[in-house]
């Protein structure tokens, strides 16, 4: 009976291990996929779309300023003390009003002229346009940094597969040797290198599985995916025809690249701001109106109380003669932002031309070598082809053997190296001129 229940439970453990297994999401992903999830899920992204409507809603609190403004007024006075009328001549007084004093009023005022609203309107929409591209480049360098991370991941799963590979091939010469030391024709010390090479072939293989798990991890946090999705990659490691032939992109560059936008834009703003520091040596002129609505009584008999009405429209001017050079010190503050954006975006646009020349030199030295990585790894696949053929008629040795292979899995690793460069400097430029 006991062994029933023992067997009972490990198999329920079985079926639960199964469907936590199952539950975890299988996701099959191509570069394409990976990029239209980041642009839906990542965090960056999304907090940039956030303060870009704060932008908007800037631009709508600005132009609010154009619209008139209404205000209702209440008020309740307890007069304890009331105010008096002085008679010199009788040296008398006579209080005036009564105990409780009741007022509301309603006041509405227009702007009918001012230059601080006018100008402050075009600030808020050259933030506006700022966020924008502020926005437009994080979604610019999310998927850079998708992109790269998802070759990382790809070519770090590749880098297991070699591993798995050579330690494959290394247990099966082990075994081969083993046979071979039991008929005479080897001796121990080949037995020994051999077990020496399955063990440092298993030490890479560990080595190489524990590099993937950071490279997973840093794809799924740019996706916005949860640790215990299981992604399937599903590109082929190879450069496309598209990013081998560069051309002399650099004006495109300057029109497109979201930085230089954005000190461009930063420069207008600044622009902006200057004016809008300078508007305070504007009048400005309202039209304004007021009803107002009171009464006053010893008592509180409220619905016996006699309500008086008054009422005005009028004309409001209002203009700085001196305000102790608050202004003035304004506009030179001001000026000096400006100054400052103007220099940093000289500055940039001459440090992206020199980066710019420096990544198409950067891709032609990369792709010269990933060909010739290439070429000595097909040269080393075929060097380790004729010595296992040499080993297994008994003409090569087991040294040989191991030594092409480890050739062909460095040149293999080579190349992949190769390849992640390439990309790594292919998508760099794709963000330097501004190609989504």
């Amino acid at each position: 009976m006991r062994f029933f229940k023992i067997k009972f439970w490990a198999l329920s453990i079985v079926i639960l291990s199964f469907q936590i297994l199952s539950s975890q999401d299988n996701i099959p992903l191509s570069l394409n996929s990976a990029v239209q999830l980041a642009l839906q899920k990542n965090t960056d992204i999304v907090i940039a779309n956030y303060q870009a409507n704060v932008s908007r809603f800037l631009l709508k609190e600005a132009k609010g300023n154009f619209l008139p403004k209404v205000y209702l007024n209440a008020r309740y006075n307890r007069n304890i003390d009331r105010q008096v009328l002085f008679f010199s001549e009788a040296s008398t007084t006579t209080k005036l009003g009564s105990d409780n004093d009741y007022s509301s009023s309603l006041n509405l005022t227009l702007p009918v002229y001012s230059n601080y609203n006018f100008v402050n309107k075009k600030v808020a929409e050259a933030k506006l346009d700022l966020q924008n591209e502020i926005a437009r480049g994080v979604k610019q360098t999310i998927i850079n940094s998708t992109k790269k991370s998802y070759f990382n991941y790809l070519i770090a799963l590749e880098v297991v597969k070699v591993q798995q590979s050579q330690l494959k091939n290394a247990q099966e010469i082990l075994l081969d040797i083993k046979k071979r030391v039991k008929k005479g024709t080897l001796t121990e010390y080949d037995l020994t290198s051999a077990k020496v090479q399955v063990a440092n072939a298993k030490n890479s293989l560990l080595e190489a599985q524990s590099n993937s798990i950071p490279a997973e991890n840093s794809l799924k946090s740019l996706l916005g995916l949860k640790t215990n999705d299981v992604l399937k990659l599903t590109e082929s490691i190879q450069l496309m025809e598209k990013e081998l032939f560069l051309g002399n992109q650099i004006e495109e560059m300057q029109e497109k690249n979201s930085k230089l936008k954005q000190l461009e834009i930063a420069v207008e703003l600044n622009k902006k701001q200057v004016q809008l520091a300078k508007s305070s040596y504007y009048p400005i002129l309202d039209a304004i109106g007021n009803y107002n609505f009171q009464t006053q009584s010893n008592n509180f008999d409220v619905f016996n109380y006699d309500w008086v009405n008054t009422s005005f429209v009028g004309m409001q001017l209002q203009f700085s003669i001196f305000n102790a050079t608050i202004t003035k010190n304004k506009v030179e503050q001001t000026k000096i932002t400006q100054k400052i954006a103007e220099e940093e975006q000289e500055f940039t646009t001459r440090e992206y031309r020199m980066r710019f020349e420096e990544l198409l030199l950067q891709l032609e030295f990369s792709k010269q070598k990933v060909e010739v990585q290439k070429e000595n790894m097909n040269l080393t696949a075929e060097a380790l082809t004729l010595t296992k053929k040499r080993y297994q008629f008994g003409i090569g040795t087991f040294l040989e053997v191991t030594n092409a292979e480890l050739m062909y899995t460095q040149s293999r690793l080579n190349w992949l190296k190769a390849i992640s460069d390439y990309k790594a400097a292919y998508y760099d430029y794709q963000l330097l001129i501004g190609k989504e």
